[in-house]
């Protein structure tokens, strides 16, 4: 018979567990856990659904070669490698099952299209088309009064019977009789008279049948039919909801002490620092310039454009969950979020991650002349002109030559081996700074953690 047992002390965020297989030792927080132990040092992570392991105790294979991303690159601008090679080796057993998870077809979604065509199908059949007589066919026959200076309507087939009325040329009168050879009986108001044959003219006029098509109501049950749907499909997309919420939820909880508490409250009070900065900026391209008396004497046209979004809490997928906060960078075109562990990178919805010890953060203070309206946070350390001459003084042959002013702003360039690379410029001087170098420290630890292990 097969026996096993386990025990595990822990001691903060350190625990030794025992079992028939040995001793092994672990360190980390729920989520990112290193464990080493006779069978080799792994990472494991654990997400909604699914666990899984990933060995970092041998050598780390060689990232995929990417282009040059540097600023000093062929092309002046400023971006990173497609998301898909951003992902670094100790991230992509995560990211693959954040990916999968993230490009499944949400059912709730799916399922609108199908009903709404099963209730088309219910309209469509519920109602038949059907010919309705509008006029019916019919052959009237009528005297009409053919003698140019009219005729008498007498009130007998007699001419010395009493006229009852004057009838003129082309005067139309139903016919009622016809068996007097000489006299044709007319209707004539609400009574009957008689007109010489010789005045008048019997004539026929035929109407053909005249139909039209309607719509007419063949299901007498639509009205509940239609209930039965709405409430079928309210119950139904309620019931996908929830199978998609099993099917999309990732769960990423970290178990941190007391102490570790105390130095992730840093982590966020560190990015609400960098938030107060007035405007932060996103570099997009970056180009050397000779051209100095046109562009206020500057040495390299920068393209800029606003951060889109900064939130100190943000979940970078509907069903993501997790039990910290999520600083987020929404740039232009991908959004950043710092978990305590790794940054991870949303471009559409695709995913990518760096771990902090792959990621490089440089920052320095750089001048730089300013055209648009000042930050209410800049440090203005000189001014210089629009348009400039040799000396450096205003050129007067413009007369719409501004004065411009030179602020000292920090600018912070992130970089990675995979080929990420972006460049963020804040108006308060070192605004990002203590983020920046809490990142930083948090890599630095990470690599010492897995040099101990090697």
């Amino acid at each position: 018979m097969g026996w096993s047992f386990r025990k595990s002390l822990s001691a903060g965020p350190f625990r030794m567990n025992f079992s028939k297989s040995g001793i092994s030792y672990s360190m980390g927080v729920k989520g990112a856990r290193i464990n080493t132990g006779p069978r080799g040092t792994y990472v494991s992570l654990s997400a909604y659904g699914i666990s899984y392991r990933q060995k970092i105790s041998g050598p780390a294979p060689l990232p995929s070669p990417v282009a040059d991303r540097s600023p000093g690159a062929a092309d002046n601008n400023i971006a990173s490698a497609p998301v898909e090679e951003l992902t670094d080796t100790d991230s992509q057993a995560f990211i693959a099952e954040l990916n999968r998870k993230c490009a499944q077809v949400s059912y709730a979604k799916g399922i609108k299209l199908p009903m709404l065509l099963i209730l088309v199908a219910l309209l469509f059949t519920s109602w038949g088309t059907r010919e309705r007589i509008v006029q019916p066919a019919a052959d009237t026959v009528f005297v009409r009064i053919q003698a140019f200076n009219g005729a008498n309507i007498r009130q007998a087939p007699n001419v010395k019977s009493r006229i009852i009325q004057m009838a003129a040329y082309d005067q139309k009168y139903t016919l009622l009789d016809t068996a007097n050879p000489q006299w044709l009986k007319v209707g004539v108001s609400d009574s009957a008279g008689y007109v010489n044959r010789d005045l008048a003219e019997i004539n026929h006029l035929s109407y053909k049948e005249v139909k039209e098509e309607e719509r007419y109501l063949v299901n007498n049950y639509l009205g509940y039919e239609i209930v039965l749907w709405v409430v079928g499909f309210v119950l139904l997309v309620r019931w996908l909801k929830k199978v998609d919420k099993k099917r999309f939820t990732m769960e990423l909880h970290y178990d941190m002490d007391d102490k570790y508490q105390q130095v992730y409250q840093q982590f966020r009070e560190h990015f609400i620092t960098f938030l107060q900065s007035s405007k932060i900026w996103q570099y997009l391209n970056a180009q050397a310039t000779n051209d100095y008396k046109r562009n206020a004497g500057a040495g390299k046209l920068i393209r800029r454009i606003s951060v889109r979004r900064l939130s100190e809490n943000k979940v970078p997928a509907p069903y993501f969950i997790t039990n910290v906060s999520i600083p987020c960078i929404s740039l232009y075109n991908m959004e950043l979020y710092f978990l305590p562990e790794r940054m991870l990178i949303k471009r559409g919805n695709t995913f990518a991650a760096v771990f902090y010890k792959n990621l490089r953060i440089t920052g320095h203070d750089t001048n730089f002349i300013e055209s648009e309206p000042l930050p209410r946070d800049a440090r203005v350390i000189d001014y210089t002109w629009q348009y400039v001459n040799k000396s450096g003084g205003p050129d007067r042959r413009f007369n719409n030559n501004r004065k411009l002013p030179v602020c000292l702003y920090s600018q912070y360039t992130f970089t990675s081996d995979t080929g990420f690379f972006e460049i963020i410029a804040t108006s308060k001087l070192s605004a990002m700074d203590d983020f920046a170098g809490f990142v930083l420290k948090i890599g630095a630890l990470q690599s010492r953690m897995r040099a101990c292990y090697q």
